[in-house]
């Protein structure tokens, strides 16, 4: 199966363990420079709470950022990237002997424009929680339920989202999104989302941290930090996220 770390995968890779055996689940990660430092050490650390031996998992390195329909940042980025993504991982399959390969995706997905749901499809694989009819409030109480460490976190999007579509993508970009996020998770802003916009900045955090923005000091130290990370202005989205 795929993992990506959020609670929907996770959520599907305990629910398999229990029905047929850790033994008889084989799981697949895609690493690549999408992804934050903190959410690949996260999933590892999920993967290892769960007792899922090496012998049963396999991280897949992924170079999105030389895939030219891919850094055009399109509005069809998402599909060509989950579709490359998960046809490497059937190739896997193939030579490790597995017949299916299950995806996360739950009935939320449906309702907003996400292109690389439609490779899921294309590609026929198998979306046991979208099966099961589970939307994302569902899913969150069965993982609370069964006490997986993850259950009340955001749904956290690869770097690449952060990025204005048609603006070319490429590594210095991501990681400066990822400078710039950890820099406000350190100071408590969990889930956090910065979006570059030129010479600008759009921060979103959630409805509770939003005021917290407007504390003098917090608003002084944040101002400064994006000011020297090359930004004139730090806007913030009123659109919380959560």
């Amino acid at each position: 199966m795929a993992f990506s770390g959020g609670v929907d995968s996770t959520l599907l890779l305990y629910a398999a363990c229990e029905a047929i055996g850790k033994e008889h689940v084989f799981v697949l990660r895609g690493l690549s420079e999408l992804i934050a430092q903190r959410e690949e050490d996260s999933g590892s650390q999920i993967l290892a709470d769960l007792n899922i031996s090496a012998e049963m998992r396999l991280e897949i390195e992924l170079h999105p950022l030389i895939w030219s329909e891919f850094v055009a940042n399109t509005a069809e980025r998402c599909y060509f990237c989950k579709k490359r993504m998960y046809q490497t991982f059937l190739r896997q399959l193939e030579k490790s002997n597995c017949s299916v390969l299950l995806d996360g995706s739950n009935v939320d997905d449906l309702k907003s424009c996400r292109p690389g749901f439609r490779a899921i499809h294309e590609l026929g694989i198998k979306t046991p929680l979208l099966d099961a009819g589970l939307n994302k409030e569902e899913i969150r109480f069965f993982a609370k339920k069964y006490q997986l460490q993850n259950h009340a976190k955001l749904s956290n999007s690869c770097l690449a989202t952060r990025i204005l579509e048609g603006v070319n993508l490429d590594n210095e970009k991501l990681r400066l999104v990822e400078k710039c996020e950890d820099f406000l998770i350190e100071r408590n802003f969990p889930g956090c989302r910065v979006k570059p916009e030129g010479e600008n900045v759009v921060l979103q955090v959630t409805g509770k941290d939003i005021k917290r923005l407007t504390v003098s000091s917090v608003r002084v130290e944040i101002i400064h930090f994006f000011q020297s990370e090359g930004f004139e202005r730090v806007l913030v989205d009123l659109n919380p996220r959560g």
